[in-house]
């Protein structure tokens, strides 16, 4: 997300809200540059925070993830660390090597 497309929240002042949307130009918020960088940097950080934890596993080291957990919780057939395993490297789960057992078991 881009700070110029933040959304202003209930916790957000006037002036917080409109250097989110003017973050170039903060005279337009009645603030000179040095004074927008208090507001600036901390919204920095935390969309650099949030892109990183995106970032941190991609969505198919997720489904394998999701896939292994359900496997252990439901007792599915077949090894389900070696389907995860399978999956780490080619990201996809196994399915005819690991599923859920006939009949719901």
């Amino acid at each position: 997300m881009y700070l110029a497309q933040a959304q202003c929240g209930p916790m957000d002042s006037t002036v917080s809200c409109c250097v989110k949307m003017h973050p170039a130009t903060p005279e337009r918020c009645g603030l000179t540059a040095s004074e927008a960088s208090k507001y600036l940097v901390p919204m920095k950080a935390v969309e650099s925070a949030s892109e990183a934890s995106e970032e941190a596993i991609p969505g198919w080291k997720q489904v394998c993830i999701d896939a292994y957990a359900q496997c252990q919780e439901q007792a599915w057939s077949g090894s389900c660390y070696d389907c995860f395993r399978y999956c780490e490297g080619q990201h996809e789960w196994p399915v005819d090597k690991c599923r859920r057992r006939k009949g719901g078991e």
